[in-house]
């Protein structure tokens, strides 16, 4: 299988809606990378998404949804419910 990249870079940058998104220890950016089988790497508002093309747009679009909703905390149920 080919492996793309697919790169995000969230506007505007906000640490605690990152930190929100991020949940504690990345889990929520984990759960993310097992929804949809891709590799998440990040730097600040910057995320990186390697995997089957059509998976990492997916999970590009995932983190913009689950960002944009990160105004108060993300659990895991949160980001598992979508």
């Amino acid at each position: 299988m080919k492996t793309d990249i697919v790169e995000l870079r969230l506007a505007p940058e906000d640490n605690r809606r990152l930190a929100n998104l991020c949940g504690p220890l990345d889990e929520n950016l984990r759960q993310i990378e097992a929804a949809f089988d891709v590799t998440i790497g990040r730097r600040g508002a910057s995320f990186r998404f390697s995997g089957d093309a059509a998976q990492a747009e997916k999970g590009a679009q995932a983190i913009e949804h689950f960002y944009n909703r990160a105004h108060d905390e993300l659990s895991l149920d949160d980001i598992q419910l979508g």
